[in-house]
């Protein structure tokens, strides 16, 4: 269900317009939501509202007078769940988050717009500019009123994914945690869960610069004094906070780079092992290092297909009686040669 789907279904269940299957749902949606069964109590506007969806709901319910009591009861629970959501996503212009506190967060403008995704599914949001956001259930996006007017940059809290409208006169930036990634035109993915102190930036297509918030004084100019990374695809970098590091890596899945015609043209008969290392440097875009003196007489017959990178390289190796492994982002081999 996707964000304007549970908002117009919330609004029909708080007018009794509601049918028993989307009855259900608003219940199992409820049963979820641990902090509305505590009845907080809501604000006066909110109250108002309050009254008017009990007389609504009382009149729905009043024929059930046997199970009247606990049907409203457990009714009036949801409703006011629902109340209490439904202001909270309705509100657009809020303060922005005071964690983590830094230079880059105090940029933003007073107040600004928060998305945030509260349903069980993911949430697809188009930006001003034409960016695509996928955001993850309980992630939320926050970004100033006037966004992409002199610049692009916003705020993620959880985890989303962005196939960014290339501009290079606008940069795209996005905060999250103690880290910033700056594209100009890409893909790429970012994990910023509140409960872990680092972030993780996956880079599906293009180039994305990564940095740590730098700890130097707000005077200096100087961005040597923090952790940098330039991402290619298939690369990731993890940001440990403790630590104020960057640790690059290839991501737990690569995927192809060229398109499946391209892929389904890598077929090899007793072709020489460098040139099967091209190929895959090149279906991945990722660099492979390997001895060519050593591995100067290795053949291999083989063709590209759906199984995965590492699965393939597992093969090669093992019938080259080779050995790989990940390291800075890159793939390296170890043989001691083919006779």
């Amino acid at each position: 269900m996707t964000q304007k789907e549970f908002n117009e279904l919330s609004k029909r269940y708080l007018l009794g317009k509601t049918t028993a299957e989307e009855d259900r749902k608003i219940q199992a949606w409820y049963d979820t939501q641990p902090e509305f069964h505590q009845h907080n109590t809501p604000d006066e506007a909110t109250q108002t509202i309050g009254r008017r969806i009990w007389v609504n709901l009382r009149q729905a319910t009043y024929h059930n007078s046997r199970n009247r009591i606990t049907r409203m009861a457990w009714i009036m629970g949801i409703a006011v769940g629902l109340i209490l959501a439904f202001v909270w996503l309705s509100q657009v212009e809020l303060l922005p988050p005071t964690e983590p506190s830094n230079q880059t967060r105090h940029a933003v403008a007073q107040r600004g717009i928060e998305l945030k995704n509260t349903t069980f599914s993911d949430q697809k949001i188009t930006l001003s500019d034409g960016s695509l956001v996928v955001l993850k259930p309980g992630s939320s996006l926050i970004y100033n009123k006037n966004f992409n007017k002199t610049k692009r940059e916003l705020h993620l809290h959880g985890e989303a994914f962005f196939d960014v409208t290339k501009n290079p006169q606008k940069p795209f930036i996005v905060h999250a945690g103690k880290l910033t990634a700056e594209v100009l035109g890409t893909s790429f993915s970012i994990k910023n869960a509140e409960d872990s102190k680092n972030v993780l930036v996956d880079v599906l297509s293009g180039k994305v610069s990564v940095y740590a918030e730098k700890k130097a004084p707000i005077a200096s100019n100087s961005t040597s004094d923090r952790p940098s990374v330039i991402l290619t695809p298939n690369q990731r970098v993890k940001y440990l906070s403790a630590e104020n590091r960057l640790v690059k890596s290839i991501v737990e899945a690569p995927k192809f780079v060229i398109s499946k015609a391209e892929v389904q043209k890598l077929s090899f008969v007793d072709a020489p092992i460098s040139q099967v290392f091209d190929a895959i440097e090149t279906a991945y875009g990722l660099e492979i290092i390997y001895d060519e003196v050593v591995m100067r007489n290795c053949t291999m017959t083989t063709s590209f297909d759906e199984e995965n990178l590492h699965d393939k390289l597992s093969i090669i190796c093992k019938l080259l009686d080779s050995s790989f492994k990940m390291v800075d982002a890159q793939i390296v081999i170890s043989s001691n040669g083919c006779p």
